[in-house]
């Protein structure tokens, strides 16, 4: 009978540490599956998106966005809520002139989706005026 309860506890002590074994040994698999699917989206070519403004005092904005894949892509310029401009682009490059100068000041977002992936850049328009005041006493 002692050798029965002997043997029970050693099959018991060995079940739990066999159990915790196989624990963390799951748990490293799984973090080995993120750190292959982040290896594998770096390797993957993404959207990239491009604004610039090629003259400092007029509202024109080049937008462009490379697309490598070629999946149909929209791109959007909303402020808050209010969408302006939307439109479903096929292709892999797109460049384009927008012209701000008719949009009230504000924070606008320029957005492109293309598939899963999302980019987006933010445009800022703010009006500044100078008083030039003079006198002249004859």
């Amino acid at each position: 009978m002692t050798t029965r309860i002997i043997l029970g506890i050693c099959i018991l002590i060995t079940g739990l540490s066999t159990a915790g074994f196989a624990q963390n040994y799951h748990t490293a698999f799984h973090s080995m599956q993120k750190v292959n699917a982040m290896l594998d989206s770096l390797e993957t070519p993404h959207l990239q998106l491009s604004v610039s403004q090629p003259d400092k005092n007029n509202m024109k904005f080049r937008i462009a966005f490379n697309n490598p894949n070629g999946r149909r892509a929209t791109i959007t310029i909303r402020k808050k809520d209010d969408v302006y401009f939307y439109e479903n682009i096929a292709g892999q490059e797109y460049v384009s002139l927008y012209d701000f100068n008719q949009l009230e000041d504000g924070d606008y977002q320029v957005i492109v989706t293309g598939g899963k992936e999302r980019v987006s850049t933010h445009i800022s328009i703010h009006t500044e005026t100078q008083v030039n005041r003079q006198a002249v006493v004859n």
